[in-house]
């Protein structure tokens, strides 16, 4: 028994002491190989391993024949980890021809494990140009300068040294947003001078691309805006306060500073607004043109409080906006007077002998506030002046008008009337027929 027992606890030690098996890891993948945007002498790789990267070897072939030209086996990890990154080579490729060649990768992780991967990028083994900043003569346009000189030097990073030297002989591309590209050459130290017509607002950029042994190149990019000829327009409104339903003229005089100084604009098409004190515009037609002097003369009925407005903008040959000389706006005040009408009023004595005047009152276009109506008396056979007697608030609206009505202690005969003296710049003044009441009995 004795035996037993121990044999049973010899096989349970045994069994302590056997290792699991581990889940192996995951070979190598490769992602792809290519080379940097600024120095193209140097391979990079994106691989990666549950293990780690060990080593890759990059095998960079002709594309034509398939001959290996180089090795490639410094790697470093240069973004990432070693498990999942981007490995750059710590030396340069050496080749004998600038071009495109086919790269060729194996890859090991930390197990030993290896995987390969055939045609896994380019190498564009190319020279790299680089643009200084651009020189300018000026930055804007105007209506008699509308070139710009552009210069600028090219250089270019060599990818079998990393040595930047002048790119001569090179054509250098200026472009313009809207307008057609200028061509130039660079010179034997990769100076370029080019002169940019442009018709408009432009961003200016130099660009070189894609050519036998070179990469593509931009230079920062540099915004022509376009500085307009000055316009005046200023125009007048003549009376500046009229009664509603009365003319105004508009007249004015359109001028712009050309090359030779301020000269006027003749045989111009505008536009004339006719514009009350909330905005509220509408166009006045048939508007003539600016005579040979630049002036024009216009006559317009005013309906309310507000203001005239010009506005020009210059055309070109086409037709469209000439963007090289400013658009003009200019305005000019106008007060209109609002009508007031006393639609009746009467005067009698009442029963107690009290002179009774009442009436109404019609504003057709403009209600004001308040509406405050005098009554006035002048006594007979005299060229006195009228006396305000009473002062009355019109109220509520019946068939023809506000009504009013006051009750005054006049014995005396003579004249009577209503009168409303209007607002300043707003309501015109009104007065009501007289009537004449004898005196009390």
């Amino acid at each position: 028994m004795r035996r037993l027992v121990l044999a049973f606890v010899m096989a349970l030690a045994m069994i302590a002491v056997v290792p699991s098996v581990a889940t192996a890891a995951s070979p190598p993948q490769i992602g792809r190989a290519f080379n940097g945007l600024s120095d193209k002498g140097f391979v990079q790789i994106s691989a990666s391993a549950e293990a780690g990267i060990e080593g890759l070897t990059a095998h960079i072939r002709s594309y034509a024949t398939g001959e290996e030209l180089a090795t490639v086996t410094d790697f470093s990890l240069s973004s990432g980890t070693v498990q999942d990154g981007v490995f750059t080579a710590g030396t340069r490729v050496q080749l004998d021809k600038l071009g495109s060649y086919q790269i060729d990768v194996d890859a090991m992780d930390t197990l030993g494990q290896r995987a390969s991967k055939r045609d896994a990028g380019s190498l564009y083994y190319v020279i790299q140009p680089i643009f200084s900043a651009l020189a300018f003569d000026h930055t804007t346009i105007t209506y008699s300068r509308r070139t710009v000189q552009v210069q600028g030097t090219l250089t270019g990073l060599w990818p079998t040294d990393g040595l930047v030297r002048p790119i001569s002989g090179h054509t250098v591309r200026i472009t313009a947003t809207w307008d057609p590209t200028v061509e130039v050459q660079t010179a034997a130290d990769g100076r370029f001078t080019a002169q940019v017509p442009l018709t408009q607002e432009a961003d200016i950029t130099a660009r070189v691309e894609h050519a036998s042994g070179y990469s593509f190149a931009e230079s920062q990019t540099q915004r022509i805006s376009v500085q307009p000829a000055p316009t005046r327009f200023p125009i007048r409104v003549a009376p500046r306060q009229v009664k509603y339903g009365e003319p105004v003229t508009i007249s004015g005089q359109l001028t712009w500073k050309s090359p030779d100084g301020w000269q006027p604009m003749a045989n111009r098409q505008f536009g004339l607004q006719r514009c009350e004190e909330f905005e509220r515009c509408e166009f006045v037609p048939d508007v003539p043109k600016t005579d040979a002097d630049g002036h024009f003369s216009v006559t317009s009925v005013p309906t309310a409080t507000g203001y005239y407005q010009v506005g020009f903008t210059a055309t070109d040959e086409t037709g469209q906006p000439d963007l090289f000389i400013a658009t003009a706006v200019s305005k000019a005040p106008v007060t209109v007077l609002q009508p007031a009408v006393f639609a009746d009023f009467t005067a009698a004595r009442d029963e107690s002998d009290q002179v009774v005047a009442c009436g109404h009152i019609d504003f057709p276009n403009h209600l004001p506030a308040s509406i405050p109506v005098q009554i006035q008396y002048r006594a007979p056979g005299t060229a006195s002046s009228w006396a305000t007697v009473a002062e009355v608030q019109a109220g509520g609206w019946e068939t023809s008008g506000h009504t009013f009505s006051a009750t005054i202690d006049q014995p005396a005969a003579g004249q009577w009337r209503a009168y409303y003296a209007g607002i300043p710049h707003e309501v015109q003044t009104a007065v009501s027929t007289k009537v004449r009441v004898p005196a009390a009995t």
